[in-house]
């Protein structure tokens, strides 16, 4: 996915709502990391590096605790999806949410709203070209939200990483079967 096309996805985010301008000196509190194809691998080099010193206290994918033998298996097939699965990706954006540390400072609860909004916007923004296919992953809880995460992504103390967004080129003749029906959110209306 050529470039081009990111930065018109991160534009896109711009348009989410945020209190950066009722403060003077507030910025935004979405941070977008473009990972390509290098970096994708690092990342999920990292993630496993991660799991390899820590497998026995958090668990590996998202919790799942058991033997030296189970563990390994689940590594050799994660490890294979860093260019199975993951291979087709053209980039993983991180999403992160910064703490405002301008002359206000917010509820933690509107930052993380105001990041979820920039990539509810990347993801309309996406929907703009056809051939795109995308996704926001939580990505692996106990490495997202480690310290290794927080290096490697070059976040401050008080950032969150909120998980990756994928994006992906759509397989040729690939058809959208996505559907969305009302009956899948609760709406009430009252007057």
């Amino acid at each position: 996915v050529d470039d081009g096309i990111i930065r018109s996805l991160l534009d896109a985010a711009l348009w989410g709502p945020f209190h950066g301008r009722c403060s003077k000196g507030n910025q935004h509190p979405a941070r977008f990391i473009v990972l390509g194809k290098r970096s994708m691998v690092e990342m999920q080099t990292m993630t496993l590096d991660y799991y390899d010193r820590n497998w026995q206290k958090t668990g590996w994918a998202g919790g799942t605790k058991g033997t030296l033998e189970e563990y390994n298996a689940w590594r050799k097939m994660t490890h294979e999806e860093i260019t199975g699965r993951w291979g087709p990706c053209s980039h993983m954006i991180a999403i992160v949410m910064r703490r405002q540390a301008g002359p206000k400072r917010y509820p933690e609860w509107e930052d993380a709203a105001a990041v979820a909004a920039a990539t509810q916007n990347i993801h309309l923004q996406a929907t703009k070209f056809p051939n795109l296919a995308c996704y926001w992953s939580s990505w692996h809880d106990s490495v997202r939200d480690s310290q290794e995460m927080k290096i490697f992504l070059g976040m401050e103390m008080e950032d969150k990483c909120l998980g990756f967004f994928i994006v992906a080129q759509v397989k040729p003749g690939h058809k959208d079967k996505r559907i969305r029906h009302r009956n899948l959110m609760e709406v009430e209306w009252r007057s």
